[in-house]
């Protein structure tokens, strides 16, 4: 049996299941079920004699792949950060001509808020959702780790900073809670006419993620190249089963005499 190490877990399907065969067939290779936009980065292991090819997804909310991606990988790292309050923070309509306006009147008042209360009840960390409502108005929801807050200083706050005085903050009793919080008013966010900005967070909210503290094998000579990395693998490796490691990301046994030596950058 392989040892444990011998996998990753992959954070967003919360299983062990990379490295795995990946078979290159029309089967496997439907963009409807990635990133329509996105592109293919080469790269050369650093010292040795193979190659990865990786995917670089457009990370848009209004991508169905990318926003599905960061829903699975936010409400998973929020079951980790262990949130204790759901705050809901409402924006008075009558006060403003149109959506946008009232979120580009209303969303610096949300870390204007958290300073406040950080002033008089300390440490607090937060996540904030934008949600719309009927009318297309947004409203915030808030994943908080903090000590007791009274309703009654935040929502004098609230109204001070933006004349709305309807907020709500409830206990949130368990991380599977928190994470059932998170995906439901995400999966509604996938398109906003008015903004892409669906999501912010304090700096210290979210622990570590694992995925970001592995590194795998230095890289370098990289090439980008603007074809969807199916069609790539559709061109170049067909019929021949590769090395998964990562989701859009394959190791190529032999390098590809095409890769350019550039500086490395991130991505």
């Amino acid at each position: 049996m392989a040892e444990s190490h011998s996998t990753r877990i992959d954070p967003i399907r919360q299983c062990s299941v990379y490295p795995a065969p990946f078979l290159v067939q029309p089967a496997n290779l439907v963009i409807d079920n990635c990133c329509a936009h996105a592109h293919s980065l080469l790269a050369r292991v650093v010292g040795g004699d193979c190659s990865y090819l990786i995917g670089l997804t457009c990370k848009r909310w209004s991508c169905r792949y990318c926003s599905e991606t960061k829903i699975r990988r936010l409400s998973w790292l929020c079951s980790r950060a262990k949130p204790s309050r759901l705050l809901t923070l409402t924006v008075d309509n009558s006060l403003y001509d149109s959506p946008r306006q009232a979120f580009d009147a209303t969303r610096s008042q949300v870390p204007e808020l958290m300073r406040s209360l950080r002033k008089r009840f300390g440490e607090i960390e937060y996540l904030r959702v934008t949600e719309v409502t009927a009318k297309g108005f947004p409203h915030y929801h808030l994943l908080i780790r903090s000590g007791y807050l009274p309703h009654a200083v935040i929502k004098a706050l609230w109204n001070k900073l933006t004349g709305a005085s309807i907020v709500d903050i409830r206990p949130v009793t368990n991380k599977f809670g928190a994470y059932q919080y998170l995906a439901k008013y995400l999966s509604k966010m996938h398109h906003l006419e008015w903004t892409e900005r669906h999501v912010s967070y304090s700096k210290s909210f979210f622990p570590q993620d694992p995925a970001a503290a592995y590194h795998g094998p230095g890289l370098g000579d990289f090439q980008r190249i603007p074809e969807h990395p199916y069609s790539w693998l559709a061109n170049h490796c067909f019929g021949e089963t590769l090395v998964q490691e990562a989701p859009l990301r394959w190791r190529l046994e032999i390098c590809p005499s095409s890769l350019l030596t550039e500086e490395r950058k991130d991505f």
